[in-house]
């Protein structure tokens, strides 16, 4: 029986969409991808004129789900990407451009600008001086610092709000994309800073590893 709030035909992102979700500490199938679900869905770029923050929650920050991502919104124009967990692999995006069949490749990575934070206040700043554009944002493993212990968690939380508002200012000119990667269940986030992000959200989704039906211990 298929879930109503999941829309698989969605294919603009490559990706399944359920809103009104928080996370449990475990992964609730009803809200997420199947493996069959997930092989089925293609990757392709946002409808030109997309406004909107979405966040994309998974293993590893989904961070492979998002170079594929990166590589087919390069096909199409300007992509801004900021890299919050050291994730992003120009070798593996240009693997992915070949995948696809595009001749200048190496025009198509010369159109994704990437800035990269190695900690939380870093991550902020990146944000705070992050222009609004029409071209789109991808924002990979966004609370990867922010899991950090060395900082005090009141701290990381007010710096958790400020970036939630810094993301919605840049979805209002053009559509954001964040993962993040959730804490290891099956507690619940101890922090509360994956629902501060959460609640900024328009879309917030889990994706589903396609070789398991169980969310692994992340790293």
């Amino acid at each position: 029986m298929t879930n109503p709030l999941l829309t698989p035909a969605l294919t603009h992102w490559g990706i399944a969409r359920a809103s009104h979700m928080r996370y449990s500490g475990r992964m609730d199938t009803s809200f997420t991808l199947t493996p069959r679900q997930a092989a089925e869905l293609e990757f392709t770029p946002p409808r030109p004129g997309k406004r909107e923050l979405l966040v994309i929650a998974g293993p590893h920050a989904v961070s492979q789900y998002m170079l594929t991502l990166a590589a087919r919104m390069a096909q199409r124009g300007r992509l801004r990407v900021l890299d919050g967990g050291n994730r992003f692999n120009a070798y593996t995006v240009a693997r992915e451009l070949r995948r696809s069949g595009t001749l200048d490749q190496t025009r198509a990575l010369s159109r994704i600008h990437v800035a990269r934070a190695f900690t939380c206040h870093q991550v902020l700043s990146l944000l705070e001086n992050s222009p609004c554009q029409k071209a789109p944002t991808l924002v990979i493993d966004l609370l990867d610092t922010f899991y950090d212990e060395s900082v005090n968690l009141e701290e990381r939380r007010r710096l958790a709000h400020k970036c939630a508002g810094h993301l919605r200012r840049l979805s209002r000119y053009a559509t954001v994309a964040v993962s993040v990667r959730p804490p290891r269940p099956p507690r619940t986030d101890p922090t509360g800073i994956l629902e501060i992000i959460q609640d900024a959200a328009d879309q917030f989704v889990f994706h589903q590893p396609q070789d398991s039906g169980q969310m692994p211990l992340l790293p």
